[in-house]
């Protein structure tokens, strides 16, 4: 009896969420796309997640949210690892590891088995990537000295909860997005307890007001993803007034949006230049820093 009684919560629970997904998703449809990740799917999927414990417990499965995010390979995340392993300027210890592995312990993602100082351990490649950019961050910049950092585009904040567990010098941690987006990040950081939300600043990205300079901006491939007017938003508020900066770029905006080209935004961000991006996810793909 009792597991018929949990089979019909469940199944009334699975056709309520479906129901709502449906719903937000046509009314979302009504809404002009400002980004390659705007296409509704993804925002619902990312509201689903926020307000439904059924949708978060495997939301980095979600073959929509795949589309835009947790869509890195087995092989891509070795390479991840190659790159890290490589950098003699900061090694992980194992303490890191289990540390960036806690990421992992929410959305049911993908992972694979790597060889992380001579032990195997179970993790998202996309967790690797994170960690790699945190490297990259740490021996590009004077990390250590950062106290205000803001993110444009954060997937489900699994890059802030890397940087702000591992530089605890950080006091504000800005993250811009959609607000469906920023629903889901809270939740997730919520997660890791009050000392990590009481950081953290949920910035709505349709509507961004400027609040003050930043110590560091970073973007993964996100910025280069919007519509040229929704660029010049970020440049205006945010990238002009962050000290340093690394923004992972891709074509995508410029290419199919109208966004800026490569060349346009080294122009505008002063002290600008291009490393590459290892390894490379797409040909053209390249990083953008300054300030370091």
């Amino acid at each position: 009896m009792k597991q018929t009684h949990r089979n019909l919560k469940d199944f009334f629970t699975h056709y309520m969420d479906r129901l709502l997904f449906k719903i937000y998703k046509k009314i979302l449809s009504r809404q002009n796309q400002t980004s390659i990740s705007d296409d509704n799917s993804y925002p619902v999927v990312c509201y689903m997640a926020s307000k439904s414990e059924y949708f978060f417990k495997k939301f980095r499965r979600n073959a929509a949210y795949n589309d835009i995010l947790e869509h890195v390979s087995q092989r891509q995340g070795q390479e991840y690892l190659a790159v890290i392993h490589k950098n003699s300027k900061l090694k992980f210890t194992d303490s890191d590891w289990e540390n960036f592995h806690k990421n992992d312990l929410y959305g049911n993602p993908v992972m694979f088995s790597y060889d992380l100082n001579g032990r195997k351990m179970d993790m998202s490649p996309t967790t690797l990537r994170y960690a790699k950019v945190l490297q990259d961050i740490v021996t590009l910049f004077d990390a250590r000295r950062f106290k205000s950092v803001a993110e444009i585009g954060i997937g489900y904040a699994g890059q802030c909860r890397l940087l702000i567990s591992y530089l605890d010098n950080i006091q504000s941690y800005s993250l811009f997005d959609l607000p469906e987006v920023l629903g889901l990040a809270r939740r997730y950081l919520g997660k890791f307890g009050k000392n990590t939300l009481d950081r953290i600043r949920f910035i709505d990205g349709t509507h961004v007001n400027a609040e003050g300079d930043y110590d560091f901006v970073i973007s993964n491939y996100a910025f280069s993803e919007l519509v040229r007017d929704i660029q010049d938003i970020y440049l205006n508020r945010v990238i002009l007034r962050s000290r340093a900066g690394y923004i992972t770029w891709n074509t995508l905006s410029y290419e199919e949006l109208n966004g800026y080209s490569l060349e346009e935004l080294l122009e505008k961000i002063p002290g600008s230049r291009v490393i590459a991006e290892e390894p490379l996810t797409k040909e053209n793909n390249c990083i953008i820093v300054w300030g370091h």
